[in-house]
């Protein structure tokens, strides 16, 4: 087989000089085959109608006119439904009538699979088969040229073609025509894709009965990883994952939100874009940002310091990491390079992603921690004095390591002269060490401190005080726009506090709800020395429980269990077994009872927790923050009413301190 030359255009509507249809239909616009020969089964619901890889929240196809070729769709206006599919395995030829080459260019636009020999376009000259285009390894379609002067004036046959039944395993083609010209080569170009809006949702409201109150979600659509988090010198930036388009996860975007106290939020509009540049569209992964003190990268206006957040392009065949910075204080975004690298794929995973990049006083330069392998994991580190010139420093292996990694420098027990290195990656698993600027050096083993659905954990930049406080992505749970009536899915953890303390056995990471949670503190109820035994409910006296923060320190004495019955939730703590419960749910919404924290084994004699219960979730933490949990409840599944009793003896309520909240979202 042969391969001819071509040239490729950016996916734009381009008007081209001096063309013409190769055929009648050679558009699809009849929306019909007419013109046009079907063989096995991969384009007998053709030709699709309407923008359908859009329809299921994909990349736009961008068409031409109205009907076009869409291997994996299956809806032509009378069979299926927009968004319809039919998925990788069909496989089939579609082969034009012939026609006379008249032109020295046939123009056309392509997409979907980039398989060549197996997905395609092909021209037939006599005994000649002549590959032209495969696709790009996305739904978009390119317009793309191909040179076909050596065969002006001979008759030819055009052929899709579809061999291939795995992933990517479909070709999108649209609108054939002949031209003088090549379609000018705009692959280079720089664009943000115009088919997300920017807008923060400014006329959603957070007032839906059950809504989250006190945790971050966006205002609307799925959210995911906390990005790009940092203290300007006024307010906190959070960025996250995000998606526009709908509640389930894609059309990765940062969206932005800003608060004075990490706990009161206000989204603004989304701050990265997905764009296209040199031929390749992608997304926005997770990242970092950093307020630029010295100037380091030369773009400060006036006093404000330059804000750079540092992403993951993520764009095939291989993502790489890039840039962006404002000068506005997070308002409006330029992206360093048009969007290119400027720390190339490392050539271990096509997928590494996740760039922390962070100051390091003692060594006086930018530093980027970022993960580029699986199996074994490899998290690399490199160096810069500018924040655009990376320079490889050392590899950290570790089996534990798997994205979304974070650094941070904690004073152990406070104590200014004795502060250790921090490392974690995204399911907390961490290590304590130091690190020098170029490499880390481990001091303890593999450590993990969490349960439930928390993910991808960030701590802010540049925060004030020292202070290292870190806010995480309750991963999991079900669609909460599907079954709870709310315009969102998805949220944050609260933010929590990092610190280390020496244990007996060695200095351990404790984690603690921010004490910035006070704010919020409308009533406070407090025991102190209750027994617990038949018909006594610690609870009696309380009524109407909604947000709570409870924290309690109790014997368990003789009981079998010791029982929290709260808002929306019901813990309950086995004597026996040391492990606490709660009623919690699976993905379909469905109530089940889970380990909340287990290894809960009494410090002389007792037990210490406390518990956030908000609208959909409740968080454990216990000793002080010695482990904690994050986990999804179900918001009409709770208990009929608030209790804290024993069941088969007696325990004993030490102390006891139950706070009501308010609404964070109430200024």
């Amino acid at each position: 087989m042969k391969t001819i030359l071509a040239i490729t255009a950016l996916l734009v509507s381009t008007t081209v000089c001096a063309d013409e249809l190769l055929f009648p239909n050679s558009d699809f616009e009849s929306g019909t085959l007419d013109g046009w020969t079907v063989q096995g089964e991969a384009f007998q619901v053709q030709p699709t109608k309407g923008d359908n890889t859009a329809a299921r929240n994909r990349e736009s196809a961008n068409i031409q006119g109205t009907w076009w070729i869409g291997g994996y769709e299956k809806y032509n206006g009378k069979e299926g439904k927009p968004g319809a599919i039919a998925g990788d395995a069909l496989t089939g030829t579609l082969t034009s009538q012939e026609f006379t080459i008249k032109r020295p260019y046939i123009t056309f636009r392509i997409g979907a699979g980039n398989l060549p020999d197996d997905v395609g376009v092909r021209l037939l000259v006599d005994n000649e088969s002549i590959e032209l285009a495969t696709g790009v390894d996305e739904e978009t379609m390119v317009v793309h040229s191909s040179d076909v002067r050596a065969y002006v004036g001979r008759t030819a046959r055009l052929q899709v073609f579809d061999n291939a039944t795995g992933g990517w395993g479909h070709i999108n083609v649209d609108d054939f025509r002949g031209t003088d010209i090549p379609v000018r080569d705009t692959s280079k170009d720089f664009a943000i894709d115009d088919a997300i809006s920017p807008s923060g949702y400014p006329g959603i409201e957070y007032d839906q009965p059950l809504r989250p109150q006190f945790h971050f979600m966006s205002k609307k659509n799925w959210l995911n990883d906390p990005n790009g988090m940092v203290y300007d010198g006024e307010k906190y930036h959070l960025f996250f994952q995000h998606n526009p388009k709908g509640t389930g996860w894609g059309n990765m975007t940062w969206g932005h939100a800003t608060s004075l106290d990490m706990v009161h939020w206000k989204q603004g509009d989304h701050a990265l874009l997905p764009y296209r540049v040199d031929g390749r569209a992608g997304t926005i992964f997770s990242g970092t940002a950093v307020i630029d003190h010295n100037n380091s990268l030369g773009k400060q206006v006036g006093d404000t310091k330059t804000m750079v957040a540092f992403f993951t392009f993520a764009a095939k065949p291989k993502f790489y990491q890039a840039m962006a910075y404002s000068t506005d204080g997070g308002e409006t975004w330029t992206y360093w390079n048009e969007g290119r690298a400027v720390v190339e794929n490392q050539g271990f995973d096509n997928g590494e992603r996740d760039p922390k990049v962070f100051w390091h006083e003692p060594s006086q330069q930018w530093v980027m921690l970022l993960w580029v392998q699986k199996d074994p994991g490899r998290v690399r580190w490199f160096t810069s004095k500018n924040l655009v010139d990376w320079e490889f420093a050392s590899d950290l292996m570790r089996d534990w390591a798997f994205e979304c990694m974070d650094l941070v420098f904690l004073k152990v027990d406070g104590d200014e002269n004795n502060t250790k290195c921090l490392i974690y990656d995204a399911s907390f698993d961490y290590e304590i060490g130091s690190f020098d600027g170029q490499k880390f050096i481990a001091e303890t083993e593999a450590l993990s401190i969490v349960r439930g659905n928390y993910y991808a954990a960030q701590t802010f930049n540049q925060t004030p005080d020292d202070r290292a406080v870190q806010i995480g992505w309750m991963r999991g749970g079900p669609d909460s726009a599907k079954l709870f009536g709310v315009p969102h899915n998805q949220q944050m953890g609260f933010p929590v506090e990092l610190s280390l303390k020496t244990t007996p056995k060695g200095i351990r990471l404790f984690c603690w709800p921010i004490k910035e949670i006070d704010s919020l503190v409308e009533q406070t109820h407090e025991l102190d020395e209750v027994t617990l035994g038949a018909g006594v409910n610690a609870l009696d006296d309380i009524k109407d429980l909604d947000l709570v923060d409870l924290e309690v320190s109790f014997s368990p004495g003789d009981a079998e269990q010791v029982v929290f019955d709260l808002p929306r939730v019901s813990l309950r703590y086995d004597v026996k077994k040391q492990v606490l419960y709660h009623s919690g749910i699976d993905n379909n919404g469905a109530p089940r009872e889970d380990i909340c924290i287990d290894k809960l084994v009494p410090r002389e004699g007792k037990v210490s927790l406390r518990l956030l219960v908000d609208r959909l979730t409740v968080e454990a933490y216990a000793f002080g923050g010695a482990t904690f949990a994050a986990h999804y409840i179900h918001p009409k599944h709770g208990p009929k009413k608030l209790s804290i009793h024993s069941v088969g003896g007696t325990a004993k309520i030490h102390e006891l301190s139950v706070r009501e909240l308010k609404s964070a979202w109430e200024f």
